[in-house]
């Protein structure tokens, strides 16, 4: 029987999928067009602007089942011409034709609800039309919101917490006793004092959310209270009607009667906590370093392993050498470097050298960066520097006690260090003689020399002093601080929003800015309905490096699917995320009235990524839609943005070390996503 049943199925990134039945006719075209007119009581698609050529189907015939898949490119449709008609013939010259109803397909989508979530916090405003870069897919995922604290961290917030105490021990203050009274108990307090500090530090350094050391203040009222923990004389309160501050759950006062064994053993060991924590972290970063220098000369071995076969003679025939290789093969030799021989373990009587490795960390010297001038950068005092034509750090050896005679010769050693990428910037050695302890010495660094050093990031500068005692041991300290090379603006600090929330409608401008999380499946003929039930998280980030945004893919994670059923349920957990480029967003500027786009000299200061990070955010929320077999459903997710207040530093001058010590500030406007719009949106085809 002829037949010509033509029914929408799905749609992707090229082509629409469509499900036809014409029986047993062996032929069928398509006809698209505009309008529709009615001609002996037959629906014909009109004002055509496609006809397809007569194609053979390619499933036979058997047992009724005649229905087969066809896809069409989506280069054949538009807004206007979205109306199709199936036509099928028994030969290609349309010999016994049987024609479809025409059916509409969903080019034009119909919004079915809105689902508005906000990231930190609406009005649909138009923007001006603006070029963007095409969007890029991210393979891999980055969680920028759940990171894990390192060991690293948690030492270097350590390391901040003790330095003064442990410089304070090595320093101690002298104090004039009052006439008559022993200096045994003054030191004795100003030692429990320290300790006490010190212990508070450490604590809002590595565990500042510990219960009960939050300084809280409960008040105890005198008028009709019985409560017998109150202290009162003659019926009134005493002074102190606030709780005590406790660390451990332990009075300050009964801390320093029972810690007093304890504290000048524990102040003792104060600088060499310095030095093994900042030791750590530079073992962490060189071993890293080894790593990456090992597998790039095994894969270079490994690569002229293989050109040496290639040129492997035959069997039984004379080996012939082509003289290019071999000149190739010689140089890649030249570059590897070779690994180093394990060092025998020094005998007893065998004396030390500064470099073969051996050592020990001082429990008497801690190492300091001096006369540092520190600026707010993304809301944190820190050193900046420019690459100008010198820096120079100021190092002081804080000592217990000054030697009488000054230390002969020891060697410093300088690392730049990368925190993020645990990369090694720069490493520069300097030979010193003649050291005085508790003096400052100075070490210079040349612009062609920090040159290379990567701009608005956090980077970690290590300082390493090495030296040998009169007892042929030898000895080791260092100190560090973090240092951010800037330009001639840096970000000082993000301040409030000062606009009103706006949307990018307009999705034929603003794509790169739609993210297309989900898709209505393609139902099989036991299924007569679709239905999305996801809890979906959603991930916005920016991006200093890239000039495009970015989409992550959708990941599912679905329940099990009843088989039984008429509805083709899609439930579980779903995870996608947008990227936004710091340039990108630039472009948006002129959407507001009176802004325009910063210039490279102020957005390249905003394209950093402690500033990146720190406008970070997600959002989990629960996504329903459902539709039928012959509706296409997707749902889309849009940024939100509001224009928000930065303070940005302008270097007037620098210090003699090269450091940044007068800025002016200024103040741009510049947009950030603050929420997001769900769209869940389905087909029209009525």
């Amino acid at each position: 029987m002829s037949l010509a049943i033509l029914h929408w199925e799905s749609a992707d990134n090229h082509s629409y999928h469509f499900k036809i039945d014409i029986g047993t006719n062996e032929y069928y075209q398509f006809k698209i067009g505009k309008q529709i007119v009615t001609r002996a009581g037959i629906q014909w698609v009109d004002d055509i602007s496609k006809v397809t050529p007569f194609q053979r189907k390619k499933k036979l015939t058997f047992l009724g089942d005649s229905e087969e898949e066809i896809a069409l490119p989506k280069k054949y449709f538009d807004r206007e011409n979205c109306l199709i008609q199936l036509c099928s013939a028994k030969d290609s010259n349309g010999r016994a034709p049987a024609v479809s109803k025409v059916i509409r397909i969903p080019v034009a989508m119909q919004q079915i609800n809105t689902m508005h979530f906000n990231l930190s916090s609406s009005a649909s405003t138009m923007m001006d039309t603006t070029d963007f870069n095409p969007v890029r897919n991210i393979t891999a995922e980055q969680q920028s919101l759940s990171q894990q604290t390192s060991i690293e961290d948690i030492l270097g917030g350590l390391v901040r917490a003790v330095l003064p105490a442990a410089i304070s021990y090595l320093n101690p203050q002298t104090t004039t006793a009052a006439p008559g009274s022993g200096t045994t108990g003054a030191n004795s307090n100003s030692n429990t004092n320290m300790l006490t500090n010190l212990l508070g530090a450490v604590l809002r350094a590595v565990a500042p959310s510990i219960p009960g050391f939050s300084g809280q203040q409960s008040i105890s009222y005198a008028a009709g209270s019985d409560n017998r923990f109150g202290n009162y004389s003659d019926g009134q309160p005493d002074n102190n009607q606030f709780s005590k501050p406790f660390v451990f759950g332990i009075d300050d006062a009964l801390l320093a009667s029972m810690a007093g064994p304890i504290i000048q053993q524990g102040l003792q060991l104060l600088p060499q906590l310095v030095n093994a924590a900042n030791q750590h972290k530079l073992q962490t970063l060189q071993a890293n370093n080894q790593l990456m220098s090992t597998l790039a000369g095994d894969v270079q071995r490994r690569l002229m392993m293989q050109q040496l076969m290639q040129n492997q003679p035959a069997a039984g025939a004379a080996p012939n050498i082509n003289p290019a290789v071999l000149a190739q093969l010689l140089a890649q030799l030249q570059n590897v470097q070779p690994q180093p021989a394990p060092a025998p373990a020094p005998a007893a009587a065998q004396s030390l050298s500064l470099d073969n490795g051996v050592y020990s960390l001082s429990n008497g010297v801690i190492l300091t960066f001096e006369s540092l001038k520190l600026t707010p950068h993304n809301g944190k005092d820190v050193l900046l520097l420019q690459q100008s034509d010198k820096i120079v750090f100021k190092i002081k050896l804080n000592v217990s006690s000054s030697p009488k005679n000054p230390l002969p010769r020891a060697i410093y050693t300088f690392y730049f260090k990368d925190p993020a990428t645990k990369q090694l910037l720069l490493e520069k050695t300097f030979r010193k003689k003649d050291i005085v302890a508790n003096t400052i010495m100075e070490f210079e660094f040349l612009k062609n020399e920090i040159g290379s050093i990567p701009l608005n990031r956090n980077i970690e500068i290590f300082a390493e002093m090495r030296w040998k005692t009169s007892g042929e041991k030898v000895y080791k300290a260092i100190g560090n601080t973090t240092a951010v090379f800037v330009q001639r603006y840096f970000v000082q600090s993000q301040g409030d929003a000062v606009s009103g929330e706006k949307e990018l409608t307009d999705m034929k401008v603003y794509r790169s800015f739609w993210n297309k999380v989900w898709q209505s499946p393609s139902l099989g003929k036991s299924k007569s309905l679709w239905e999305l039930n996801v809890d979906a998280r959603y991930t916005v980030s920016l991006s200093a490096d890239h000039t495009s945004n970015g989409i992550t893919p959708t990941k599912l994670s679905i329940d099990e699917k009843d088989k039984e059923s008429l509805t083709d349920t899609t439930s579980g957990r779903m995870k996608a995320g947008i990227e936004l480029s710091i340039a990108e967003l630039n472009k948006l500027l002129g959407g507001w009235d009176g802004n325009t786009p910063l210039e490279d000299e102020q957005l390249s200061a905003i394209r950093n990524t402690e500033f990146a990070k720190s406008n970070a955010a997600e959002m989990i929320y629960n996504i329903k839609l459902r539709g039928r077999t012959y509706e296409q459903g997707m749902v889309w997710v849009v940024p939100v943005f509001k224009l928000f207040e930065i303070t940005l530093g302008k270097v007037e001058s620098l210090s003699p070390e090269g450091y940044v010590s007068q800025t002016t500030n200024t103040k741009v406007k510049f947009p950030l996503p603050v929420s997001i719009r769900i769209l869940g949106i389905k087909s029209n085809n009525q």
